[in-house]
C-alpha cells in the first residue's frame, strides 16, 4: 500500500502543478501544496539570508518590518464578525482576548485577572487586569468588559453564539464584571478565548461601525495604519502595549494567492513567514535551505471521512462504514504526505491526547483490505458499488481522496470525486450525497467545541453533521453541565461516533506549521493558530 500511496502522491503533485497558475487558495481548510514548486523563487538570496543571519544572531533588537502572508482580502477587520482564516491570522496581532488557551487547550485568565464560574448561582465573574489600555489610549476597564460582551451577545458572528444563554452582564466596580446566566453552559469559556477579540467602544461609537471596520482598535501588540483593499493590511507596534513596548515597528498582512507565490517572496525577502498544512514537501525543501520549521502546540485540522449514513444505500450499513474504515490506510497517507509525522498524524479522533475528553478506548480500524472485503461480502455488496466523495477544494484533499479513491477500488467500491469550490461549500454541510471528506478545525483540541457545532440546532446555526440520537443527547447534555459531565458524556459520543457508529473516521490530524525566516526570531509558530507573543518578535538587521 505505501507503493501505491506513493505512486499516486507523485501523480497528484504533478496534476497540482499544471493547474497551481492563478489558483486562490484554499488554506482555510485544507492548505495548499504545491510540492514539486519548491525551487520557486530566488534560491540563491535565501542561502544568502541564511548565511547573513548565522552573523547577525544574538540577543533582541528593536526596528524592522515582518510581512506574512494572507489569500485574500478579508471580509472584516470588526473584531464581532471575524470568521476565515485571513481574517484569522492577522486578529491577534490587533486585538485580544478575556481569555487564551493554554497548552493544553483550555481557557486561562489573559486580559483578566480572574475568571471563576458558579454552576449553582449561574455566574461567571470576572476581574480585569490593571494597565491595560486600547491602541486609542482608553481603559480596559469592568464598563468596557460589559460592553463588548452585550455587544457580541448580539452582533458576534461566530463567537456570539456562546452567548446564548447570557441574561445579563453587571458591573460591579471599575474592575469586575459578573455575568448572570439563563442557564449553566460549561462552554462560554471556551467562546470567550475562542474568538471573542475584545474592542475599543469608544473607537467603535466614534468611528462608526463601517469606520471602525477600515482602521479597527484592539488591545494587541500592533494597531492598523491602513487597508489597502486588495494589497494587505498595515499595521505599527503600540508604544504603550501592557506586556511591554515590541521590537518590531510593525507587521503587515500582504496577499498572495498561492503557496507558490508564497514560497518565492520568502524566499527573495518579501516575506519573513508562511504557513503550511499537509506540504511536507515544500516545508522540507524550505527546511533544508535554512528556514525555521515550527508547528503550532496543537493540532490545527482534523481530516475526516463524514459519512451520510441516514440516505438509502451502503453507506446506510454500518459493516459498510467499518469495511470503508478498514480499507484506508491512514498511515501510509500520514507518512507519505504529512512527512512521516512532522506535520501530522494518524489519529482515531478529534480530541488530542491531553484533552480530558480523548476516549483511550477508540482504537480505530487498522489496514485490513481482507476484513473489509469480507463485511462487504456479509453486508451484501461482495460486487462492489459506486460512491461519491465530497472535498473542498485544495491540493492536501485532493491528493488524500486520489489516494483513497485507489485503496476503496481495491474492495471493489467505485469512487467518483467530486471537488467543491469554496463559495459553494457551505451548502454541502447538511446533507451530502455518500461521504463528505471534512477538514473539521479542531480549534483547542477538545472535541466539545467540535461537537457544539456539528448537533442539530447547533450553536453556530449550522447544518448538523450528526444523525446519532444518542450521541447527539449526550452533546446536548454535556454543554449545559458542569466539567465533569462535559468529559464523561463527550468521550461516551466520540466512542459512538468514530468507532461504534462510524458516523466519522478521522484519516489526519494537521499541525499548522509556520515557515519562517531565519531572520525571524520569537514564538510565532508555536502558538500562531491561537495567539502569537506579537510583542515579542524580533527581526535581525540587515
Amino acid at each position: 500500500m505505501k507503493k501505491l500511496v506513493a505512486m499516486l502522491l507523485v501523480f497528484t503533485m504533478s496534476i497540482s502543478l499544471a493547474a497551481c497558475g492563478g489558483n486562490k487558495s484554499s488554506e482555510s481548510t485544507s492548505g495548499e501544496s504545491k510540492a514539486n514548486e519548491s525551487t520557486v523563487g530566488d534560491t540563491k538570496a535565501a542561502e544568502e539570508n541564511t548565511a547573513a543571519s548565522v552573523e547577525n544572531s544574538g540577543e533582541p533588537v528593536s526596528g524592522g518590518t515582518v510581512n506574512i502572508p494572507i489569500t485574500d482580502d478579508p471580509t472584516t477587520l470588526q473584531g464581532w464578525m471575524l470568521r476565515n482564516t485571513n481574517e484569522s491570522a492577522l486578529a491577534p496581532a490587533i486585538y485580544e482576548t478575556l481569555l487564551r488557551y493554554d497548552e493544553t487547550g483550555k481557557p486561562q485568565p489573559f486580559l483578566l485577572e480572574s475568571f471563576e464560574g458558579d454552576p449553582e448561582a449561574l455566574t461567571y465573574t470576572m476581574v480585569v487586569r490593571d494597565g491595560i489600555t486600547f491602541q486609542d489610549g482608553t481603559p480596559l476597564d469592568a464598563e468596557a468588559v460589559k460592553w463588548n460582551l452585550d455587544y457580541y451577545k448580539e452582533n458576534g458572528v461566530l463567537t456570539g453564539s456562546y452567548f446564548n444563554y447570557v441574561e445579563s452582564v453587571e458591573v460591579v466596580d471599575d474592575k469586575t464584571v459578573v455575568v448572570h446566566m439563563s442557564q449553566w453552559d460549561a462552554l462560554f469559556d471556551y467562546g470567550l478565548a475562542r474568538t471573542c477579540f475584545i474592542c475599543s467602544p469608544t473607537a467603535v461609537e466614534s468611528l462608526g461601525v463601517d469606520g471602525f471596520n477600515e482602521m479597527p482598535v484592539g488591545t494587541g501588540a500592533f494597531k492598523v495604519t491602513k487597508w489597502v483593499h486588495g494589497e494587505g493590511i498595515y499595521t505599527e507596534k503600540y508604544d504603550q502595549y501592557w506586556q511591554g513596548t515590541p521590537y518590531l515597528d510593525g507587521v503587515n498582512f500582504k496577499i498572495y494567492a498561492s503557496t507558490a507565490t508564497q514560497q518565492a517572496a520568502l524566499e527573495v525577502g518579501d516575506l519573513d513567514i508562511m504557513n503550511l498544512t499537509g506540504d511536507a514537501i515544500t516545508a522540507d525543501a524550505l527546511k533544508a535551505k535554512g528556514y525555521t520549521m515550527s508547528n503550532a502546540a496543537i493540532p490545527s485540522t482534523g481530516y475526516t471521512l463524514c459519512f451520510n449514513s441516514q440516505a438509502d444505500g451502503p453507506l446506510k450499513d454500518l459493516r459498510v462504514r467499518q469495511a470503508i474504515a478498514y480499507a484506508v490506510d491512514t498511515k501510509a497517507i500520514c507518512d507519505s504526505l504529512l512527512g512521516d509525522g512532522a506535520y501530522g498524524t494518524e489519529s482515531t479522533q478529534w480530541a488530542i491526547s491531553s484533552s480530558t475528553e480523548y476516549n483511550s478506548e477508540v482504537t480505530g480500524y487498522d489496514y485490513d483490505v481482507e476484513n473489509a472485503k469480507a463485511l462487504l461480502k456479509d453486508a451484501g455488496y461482495d460486487k462492489g458499488f459506486e460512491l461519491t466523495i465530497n472535498f473542498q477544494v485544495g491540493d492536501f484533499a485532493k491528493s488524500v481522496c486520489q489516494i483513497i479513491q485507489a485503496e476503496l477500488q481495491q474492495i471493489g467500491v467505485t469512487v467518483t470525486l467530486n471537488q467543491i469550490e469554496v463559495a459553494n461549500y457551505a451548502n454541502y454541510l447538511g446533507e451530502w450525497d455518500g461521504i463528505l471528506f471534512h477538514p473539521m478545525g479542531l480549534g483547542n483540541g477538545q472535541f466539545s467545541q467540535v461537537a457544539a457545532n456539528m448537533i442539530p440546532g447547533a450553536r453556530f446555526g449550522g447544518s448538523t453533521f450528526l444523525h446519532d440520537e444518542k450521541s447527539v443527547g449526550l452533546i446536548n447534555e454535556a454543554i449545559v453541565s458542569d466539567q465533569a459531565t462535559l468529559s464523561k458524556n463527550l468521550k461516551e459520543a466520540v466512542k459512538i461516533l468514530f468507532q461504534d457508529n462510524v458516523e466519522l473516521y478521522t484519516v489526519a490530524i494537521t499541525y499548522s506549521t509556520a515557515v519562517t525566516s531565519p531572520k525571524l526570531h520569537g514564538d510565532y509558530g508555536a502558538v500562531q493558530q491561537y495567539n502569537a507573543t506579537w510583542n515579542e518578535l524580533w527581526k535581525e538587521t540587515e
